[in-house]
């Protein structure tokens, strides 16, 4: 972060020969904020979709699909492809311009695929559990 800053100054005192005012620049810094931003949360996204896709093979994932909550991921994998997908076809200035929302949708959609992650995640430690022979047990 502070070789970001050192660039920041860097770039100040060159637009501030250009007559270019603190204000712009700093209107500038933070969209390159938040361009980075949405870059990050967008390959995070990427990678949460393909771990539930591979989970989806297990047998938890199979269960899962069978339940009542498939239709539910289903409809959260395509909306997260068409996301990802409309952000990599987006120019840089209608990502800048679509700012804290883009990147805002793409943190949400990651929660929801990561609650899919954790539900198949679980129940396949619980079907290890039962096909072991050890039924899990409350202790209160």
């Amino acid at each position: 972060m502070a070789a970001f800053w050192d660039i920041v100054g860097k770039a100040a005192n060159l637009f501030q020969l250009l007559g270019v005012d603190a204000i712009t620049l700093i209107a500038i810094a933070a969209s390159l904020l938040r361009f980075h931003e949405m870059n990050k949360e967008c390959r995070k996204l990427e990678d949460r979709v393909r771990m539930l896709r591979l989970l989806l093979h297990s047998p938890g994932g199979c269960w899962v699909m069978q339940q009542q909550q498939g239709h539910l991921l289903t409809n959260a994998l395509r909306e997260a492809h068409d996301h990802v997908k409309s952000y990599n076809r987006s120019t840089v200035f209608a990502r800048l311009w679509g700012g804290r929302g883009m990147a805002t949708r793409l943190r949400d959609l990651r929660s929801s695929i990561d609650s899919y992650c954790g539900l198949i995640v679980s129940v396949n430690a619980f079907i290890l559990v039962v096909e072991a022979g050890h039924p899990p047990s409350l202790v209160i």
